[in-house]
């Protein structure tokens, strides 16, 4: 049996009127987890997922699109079991958003990133479209990232710590494209730690304030979350944001 403990929350923010984040967790979507950390012990035989997905801001439905693409991806969860397997399960979300615009002409350019961990055993895959983000928490607070910023290289000369450009999503254009996902497998042991979160996080909070709030292991998740959340707000809470950190207590075979 695979064991978790996770917490996971989702916030609109201080600036934006609505929240276009969707988070699907163990298969429970982002009701649950509005406004405040909620924390869950998760118990299954099976493959399970951890997914963030981000709505894109500025664009038509962007919450129609995260909802679809994490509700998709999570419903097909138990036939996760390799890379080949997510990639044709993102490519199959990203279809269903460009169909949903066939459907309906003012939805075009609705899109989502998505950022999501399928923990299997003792394998977990990351999977990735977007600048949402992966990471694997070390025991220090030092986070390593496992996803991959499908996002433009930021110029040293313009000062900014984040560009808005993102290169490839699940939906986004009016003409429907081949997405290519970003896909990693990684060997997973008890007391592992993993960190999901939309760029709200990533790209409001100080550099050194995600380490500092998960620099001790056995502090309580909810604190943790809270903390993270905390540093989006100070930095101005201009986007949405959504965080998912979870633990690996137990591993299956």
């Amino acid at each position: 049996m695979t064991r978790v403990d996770v917490v996971a929350v989702t916030h609109r923010g201080l600036v934006r009127g609505r929240n276009e984040d969707t988070l699907a967790v163990a298969g429970f979507l982002s009701g649950a987890f509005e406004n405040e950390p909620v924390r869950l012990d998760v118990n299954t035989h099976r493959p399970v997922s951890f997914l963030v997905a981000d709505g894109l801001g500025g664009h038509v439905e962007g919450f129609r699109a995260s909802r679809l693409a994490a509700a998709l991806l999570s419903d097909a969860t138990p036939d996760l079991h390799d890379e080949e397997a997510i990639v044709g399960a993102v490519r199959g979300a990203s279809d269903a958003v460009f169909a949903e615009m066939a459907h309906n002409p003012d939805w075009y350019g609705m899109g989502t990133t998505v950022v999501g961990l399928v923990l299997d055993g003792d394998r977990a895959f990351c999977l990735n479209v977007g600048d949402s983000r992966c990471y694997r928490v070390h025991d220090d607070g030092a986070l390593e990232q496992l996803s991959v910023d499908d996002s433009p290289p930021l110029d040293p000369s313009s000062g900014r710590r984040f560009t808005t450009i993102v290169t490839q999503t699940l939906g986004g254009t009016r003409q429907e494209s081949v997405i290519h996902p970003h896909v990693s497998e990684h060997r997973v042991v008890p007391g592992d730690r993993f960190l999901l979160c939309s760029d709200g996080l990533t790209d409001y909070s100080e550099p050194e304030a995600l380490p500092a709030a998960l620099a001790n292991p056995h502090a309580d998740p909810i604190e943790s979350v809270n903390a993270l959340l905390h540093a989006a707000f100070e930095g101005g809470g201009k986007d949405n944001v959504s965080i998912v950190l979870l633990k690996v207590v137990e591993v299956g075979d």
